[in-house]
């Protein structure tokens, strides 16, 4: 069984009314009130137009207006290196679970501002798991060329590098 409002709803019908029976004052009362009836209105449930939105309204023109810094929410640019960086790192030879950590860190890096860098978003970056460094000598890896394997820690680690070159996606 639907409740009233629902049944109005759907079904576009008004309450039935059961009004009171007229009654009037005690005989003792002095002003002679009576009370004629007591009802709910009959009147039935107005329409609800639905109101669009103009496409040039701010409702709509900023799809990314309650992201960040508004909120932790991601906003399209974030998604979309986010993604990118997903499949740069998982081409470095990472697992599924270590590349979206790693991702969501150098988000909030970004958002931070930090100056930091992976080794992992380096163009000299060499190798797929175990790793070197192309540029060892300007970033100070080493003194030998042959000595320029990155353990997987220094890979994984936010630093600063003078032989930091950004990587294209």
């Amino acid at each position: 069984m639907m409740g009233g409002w629902l049944a109005r709803l759907k079904y576009g019908k008004g309450y039935e009314t059961h009004a009171t029976e007229t009654t009037e004052t005690p005989q003792g009362d002095a002003g002679g009130v009576s009370v004629g009836f007591v009802a709910c209105s009959a009147a039935p449930l107005p329409e609800i137009e639905a109101c669009e939105v103009a496409a040039s309204d701010t409702v709509t023109a900023d799809p990314d207006r309650w992201c960040w810094p508004h909120s932790v929410a991601m906003s399209g640019q974030e998604i979309d290196t986010f993604t990118a960086r997903l499949a740069r790192l998982t081409d470095r030879g990472l697992t599924l679970a270590d590349v979206e950590h790693q991702a969501d860190r150098l988000t909030t890096r970004d958002r931070d501002r930090d100056a930091r860098r992976l080794c992992l978003e380096c163009a000299h970056l060499q190798g797929i798991g175990p790793w070197g460094c192309g540029n060892w000598r300007k970033a100070g890896v080493c003194i030998r060329g042959s000595d320029a394997a990155l353990a997987r820690d220094l890979v994984l680690v936010l630093q600063r590098c003078d032989g930091f070159k950004a990587a294209t996606p």
